[in-house]
């Protein structure tokens, strides 16, 4: 299943939808004709849909573009570009999220003075 696809599934249980017309009648531009090709990976969503599903459903929209830029990829070696993009992203988010981490609590990275 491609990225496209994924996100509208998530859309569709986060709404507790059952059916993709509910979908469509929500999201901008988009009919039963593209949905269809969506779900067999012919077509992906625009980066305005991905914004607009990715806000709804509160996922991060950063991410959700740089995922869609890399379903969109149209050789091995542009996919590989995305790919070692979003792991450099996702490193820096854990290093810096340790380094808030340790600097809000001082104590807990280095031996407890008594």
């Amino acid at each position: 299943m491609n990225f496209s696809y994924q996100l509208i599934e998530k859309y569709k249980a986060f709404k507790g939808y059952s059916q993709d017309k509910q979908v469509i009648a929500d999201m901008p531009n988009i009919n039963s004709g593209n949905m269809t090709q969506i779900k067999k990976g012919d077509r992906h969503l625009t980066a305005n849909q991905v914004i607009f599903l990715s806000e709804e459903i509160g996922m991060d929209v950063k991410e959700a573009l740089l995922q869609l830029a890399l379903e969109k990829s149209k050789s091995k070696e542009e996919s590989k570009i995305w790919t070692d993009v979003i792991k450099k992203i996702s490193a820096a988010c854990v290093a810096i999220s340790l380094c808030v981490g340790l600097a809000a609590e001082p104590n807990k990275g280095a031996l407890a003075q008594s």
